[in-house]
């Protein structure tokens, strides 16, 4: 191998290992967005555009609250 494609294929190594401790490492955060009368479509779109994560309804004591699951920000 020449130097240029021993040199090139360390590169590649190395941005993919930075890349894979980068995602890795977060975590993520959770945070109920409408806490009574949640219908699918509206958590979805809240979660989304107010987190850029993703929502779903769940039963709270026979009330349907709103869960988004977003990635934290550090």
């Amino acid at each position: 191998m020449t130097k240029a494609s021993i040199f090139a294929l360390f590169m590649i190594i190395f941005v993919l290992g930075m890349v894979m401790q980068e995602t890795q490492g977060q975590q993520m955060c959770h945070a109920l967005a409408i806490k009574s009368n949640c219908n699918d479509g509206a958590c979805t779109n809240l979660c989304k555009l107010k987190w850029k994560g993703s929502g779903s309804c769940f039963s709270n004591q026979q009330v349907y609250s709103c869960l988004c699951n977003f990635p934290c920000k550090i």
